[in-house]
């Protein structure tokens, strides 16, 4: 049976039983089922439930702003479901306040670097180059999973291409491409966690591109 706060669907019916379980549940969870359900619309994929997903997690921004926990992974949601709408300005806008409160609230990291970085260099939003680059080399020694790496490696070799480090370029697109052929994690006991199911065209167009 699927838990009450993990619907794929939003009837009336849903709506009904999802607010009555939220306010008979702990307060200091309530944060976390919010955003657990918005979620689950937002893999939907579904442009009427993607409305629901966002009020959800503005419901969490609003109502339950002191749950710190929370914060960044609703940004970080918010900034999914404008992706989705490939309105790329907002999305970029959210991944970036998530980023920030990352800095103050270092306790929970999300995607957001990852996901901001991508769409810097898919918009072309060269006035955030050099931020981005900063970014991803602070964060690229604690990757684990080749997925990760991969795109780390392509963003990271599209920017040094476009300022013209030809050699800098050259290097990441080869660990790029490393990572995308990876067949195993290294990891023990989960070898097939992280690694590249599919390769990002978009990503790789850009690299040879540029």
């Amino acid at each position: 049976m699927t838990d009450w706060y993990r619907r794929k669907s939003w009837t009336k019916k849903d709506e009904e039983e999802f607010f009555a379980k939220l306010g008979r549940a702990r307060k200091n969870g309530r944060a976390q089922y919010l955003k657990i359900q918005a979620i689950e619309l937002i893999e939907t994929k579904d442009e009427g439930l993607l409305n629901v997903a966002e009020t959800l997690l503005n419901k969490v921004l609003t109502e339950y702003s002191e749950d710190r926990i929370e914060r960044s992974p609703v940004l970080n949601a918010l900034g999914n479901i404008y992706k989705l709408r490939k309105k790329y300005e907002k999305s970029i806008d959210y991944y970036k306040q998530s980023l920030e409160f990352e800095n103050e609230f270092p306790n929970v990291i999300t995607t957001s670097y990852l996901d901001f970085s991508e769409l810097v260099v898919k918009t072309d939003k060269k006035e955030s180059f050099d931020f981005t680059e900063k970014l991803l080399e602070s964060k690229l020694d604690e990757q684990i999973f080749p997925f990760s790496k991969y795109k780390m490696c392509s963003v990271l070799s599209i920017i040094n291409s476009s300022m013209g480090n030809s050699d800098s370029a050259k290097y990441y697109a080869e660990l790029a491409d490393q990572n995308a052929k990876a067949n195993t994690s290294g990891l023990r006991y989960h070898e097939q966690l992280g690694l590249v199911k599919e390769r990002d065209s978009w990503l790789d167009q850009l690299m040879k591109r540029e």
